[in-house]
């Protein structure tokens, strides 16, 4: 059952929510095949500035006041391009957070960036491919000014010495789900969402850690991801790729070879390389980068 409540000046507001929250409710349960609590309810309030949280059975959805002073667009988890992005990642919280805890402030990761990555996913189900770049390239902006101040596995303690939140949120929330989005594309759509199944259904109502979530996609996938793990969630570098191709023709049409060169340590990750024919025909290839040299060799009939 969903419920929504609000004061008389949000009343209106929390109407116009009811929809989205029913719809993003109905959205993961079908993801994970089952929602962790029978009730859920809504509770639009007033605020200075947007947010909101979210403990079991229900959520707070804070509703910025007209007449804040303060402004909230130069904020990692600012998505102007699509206000239900906070209501989707404060639902998502009732899977991740709630119906799975973290173990201790290093895990926070697995209950905000897990909950950042599902409002992503419902923003692509609910308006395309368009939204998620758009996103998506946010959340790598913001990542890549912030990266070397701490890896993802420092929770809540990234920018606390130096009082600027802004980095905990670059890395907690959104490097997060960037890393998540890459391990999908490392281990394919199937395996991913099988080891965040296997992953809900052992830790339902307890706590976990990264290895518990290292551990079910391993399962799922039959790869073993501990460097993945290694270099993203517990490391602060960024790997640093050079990239060439050829093309020589083929029987059927061309064969256009990939090839990337890692500098230094050696990341796994997925790389999207487009290929444009001369009559505008297009391709997406996603390139598995897991050595110092990886080629791939590509045939297409343009």
């Amino acid at each position: 059952t969903l419920s929504v409540v609000a004061n008389p000046r949000q009343e209106g507001r929390g109407r116009s929510l009811r929809a989205d929250a029913a719809d993003m409710l109905r959205y993961y349960a079908s993801l994970m095949g089952t929602a962790p609590y029978p009730a859920f309810t809504l509770a639009v309030t007033e605020a200075q500035l947007p947010g909101g949280h979210s403990p079991a059975y229900f959520a707070v959805l804070n509703q910025p006041l007209p007449s804040s002073p303060f402004t909230w667009r130069n904020d990692p988890v600012n998505f102007n391009g699509y206000p239900p992005f906070f209501l989707a990642h404060e639902i998502a919280h009732q899977w991740w957070g709630q119906g799975v805890g973290w173990k201790n402030y290093h895990e926070q990761w697995l209950s905000e960036g897990l909950a950042q990555y599902f409002a992503l996913l419902y923003a692509t189900h609910d308006r395309g491919p368009g939204l998620e770049s758009d996103i998506l390239r946010q959340m790598r902006n913001w990542s890549l000014r912030y990266s070397d101040q701490g890896p993802i596995y420092l929770g809540y303690r990234l920018g606390h010495v130096q009082g600027r939140h802004q980095i905990f949120r670059a890395i907690v929330y959104n490097k997060s789900a960037e890393v998540l989005h890459m391990l999908r594309r490392l281990v394919g759509d199937d395996a991913f969402f099988d080891g965040l199944r296997r992953f809900y259904k052992e830790y339902t109502y307890r706590k976990a850690g990264s290895d518990d979530l290292r551990r079910a996609m391993e399962a799922a996938s039959g790869v073993s991801l501990e460097r993945f793990f290694e270099r993203w969630i517990y490391g602060v570098d960024i790997p640093r790729l050079h990239f060439s191709s050829r093309q020589q023709a083929a029987p059927d049409g061309t064969l256009v070879t990939l090839r990337f060169e890692q500098e230094g340590e050696v990341f796994d990750v997925p790389v999207t390389v487009t290929l444009i024919g001369q009559s505008g025909e297009r391709r997406d290839v996603v390139v598995k980068v897991t050595q110092a040299v990886t080629e791939v060799a590509v045939p297409i009939d343009f």
